[in-house]
C-alpha cells in the first residue's frame, strides 16, 4: 500500500507572494497543500469535527476538502479577520465573531501536528518587552532600556547624560492613516527637540534605548534547526546607519559570518523559552565584536534574502511541514551565501 502523501494547511491572505515558492516547494515534493484565508470563513469555508458516525475533522473549500486529522504541519503566515454576511446585525456579528474565534481556534488548536508558528504562542511571543527580559535571563546583552508612559521619567534618563537615545515602536510602527499609504516608523536617535514634546510620552507605552555603536548588523532567520544568519553593512551607508529598514534602493549585504556558538546557544535557549519553530532574530554587532540582541519577530518576512542571497529558505519550510510534528530543538545547521 502506498504510503499517503503529506497534507500541508497554509492559513495566509489572498495576496501574499511569500507564500508561493513555498507552495511550490511543496508540491514539486508531493505533498497535498491547501491555502486559504480565514476571512473566508463562513461564506465559503466550513469546519466540522464530529464524533458522531465514525467521527470526521474536516475543512472544506470550495471542492477541496482537507482532513484536519492528516496534517502534517500548518503555516499560520498572515491570514485576516472572519467576513460575516451583511444580514446579521453588528450585535448578532459580534456573537458570531466570538463563537467562531472559539470554534475555529478551538478546532485547529487540538491537531497533532507542526505548527509555524501557532497563534497563540506567537502573541506572547511577539511581546518585545518579554523577549528582552528572557534574552537577558540566557545571558545575552540587550540595549539599555526605557518602558514608559510617564515623561518624566524620560526626562530623568536625559538628564543623566547617559549617552544618546533612540526612539523604537513595540509593535512595528505602522500607522494606517485614512486614504494613505500606511506609514512606518523606523528607530530614532532622540534629539533636542524632545524637550519640546516630552508630554506626548503620557500618549501611550513608548520604549526607549541606548543608542550602540555598530561595526554591522546580523538579521537571523530561523527555520526549525536551520539558521540563516544574514550579514547587513548598515554603516557603510549614511541612510542605514541607525535602521537598515532605511535602505532605499537595495539591501547591502556583508560577507557571510557564522554565528559564534555561545550565540546559537543563547539563541535556542531563546526560541525554545518563546516556544516559537520560525523567528527573525535582530543583533548589532559591536566594533568589539560582540553581539547585542534587539529584537526575535515570529512572521518577520524573509523573500527579500531568499531572492537576493539564493539561499534555500522556502525549501527549508517546506521540508519542516511535511516531516511533521511535534518539533524537537536540536543540533544546529548554519546555511551560508
Amino acid at each position: 500500500m502506498a504510503a499517503r502523501s503529506p497534507e500541508v494547511l497554509i492559513l495566509t491572505q489572498d495576496f501574499d507572494p511569500t507564500v508561493d515558492p513555498v507552495v511550490r516547494s511543496l508540491k514539486s515534493k508531493g505533498a497535498r497543500v491547501v491555502r486559504v484565508d480565514t476571512s473566508y470563513f463562513p461564506q465559503e469555508l466550513s469546519l466540522t469535527t464530529s464524533d458522531f458516525a465514525g467521527g470526521r475533522q474536516v475543512l472544506r473549500h470550495r471542492d477541496r476538502e482537507l482532513d484536519l486529522s492528516a496534517m502534517s504541519g500548518v503555516w499560520y503566515r498572515r491570514p485576516t479577520a472572519f467576513e460575516f454576511g451583511d444580514e446579521m446585525g453588528e450585535s448578532e456579528r459580534q456573537f458570531a465573531r466570538y463563537e467562531a474565534l472559539h470554534g475555529v481556534g478551538g478546532i485547529l488548536r487540538a491537531t497533532d501536528c507542526l505548527w509555524i508558528n501557532r497563534p497563540d504562542i506567537d502573541a506572547v511571543a511577539d511581546l518585545k518587552p518579554f523577549q528582552l527580559a528572557m534574552a537577558k535571563k540566557f545571558g545575552m546583552r540587550v540595549p539599555r532600556t526605557l518602558l514608559t508612559n510617564d515623561p518624566d521619567e524620560v526626562a530623568r534618563v536625559l538628564e543623566g547624560n547617559e549617552g544618546k537615545l533612540v526612539y523604537k515602536s513595540l509593535s512595528g510602527g505602522v500607522i494606517h492613516y485614512p486614504g494613505a499609504f500606511p506609514s512606518g516608523l523606523l528607530t530614532t536617535v532622540v534629539g533636542d527637540e524632545i524637550q519640546e514634546h516630552l508630554g506626548r510620552v503620557r500618549h501611550t507605552m513608548c520604549q526607549f534605548q541606548e543608542y550602540i555603536e555598530k561595526a554591522y548588523e546580523v538579521r537571523l532567520t530561523v527555520i526549525g534547526n536551520t539558521y540563516f544568519p544574514v550579514t547587513v553593512d548598515s554603516q557603510g551607508h549614511e541612510a542605514t546607519q541607525v535602521d537598515w529598514r532605511a535602505a532605499q534602493d537595495q539591501m547591502h549585504y556583508g560577507d557571510y559570518r557564522p554565528l559564534p556558538e555561545q550565540i546559537v546557544k543563547q539563541t535556542q535557549a531563546l526560541l525554545d523559552e518563546l516556544g516559537v519553530v520560525y523567528g527573525a532574530l535582530d543583533f548589532i554587532v559591536t566594533p568589539d565584536g560582540e553581539y547585542v540582541f534587539l529584537e526575535a519577530n515570529p512572521t518577520g518576512q524573509f523573500m527579500w534574502m531568499q531572492n537576493d542571497l539564493e539561499l534555500p529558505m522556502s525549501d527549508c519550510i517546506s521540508d519542516l511541514l511535511m516531516e511533521g510534528g511535534p518539533f524537537q530543538r536540536g543540533e544546529v545547521k548554519q546555511v551560508g551565501y
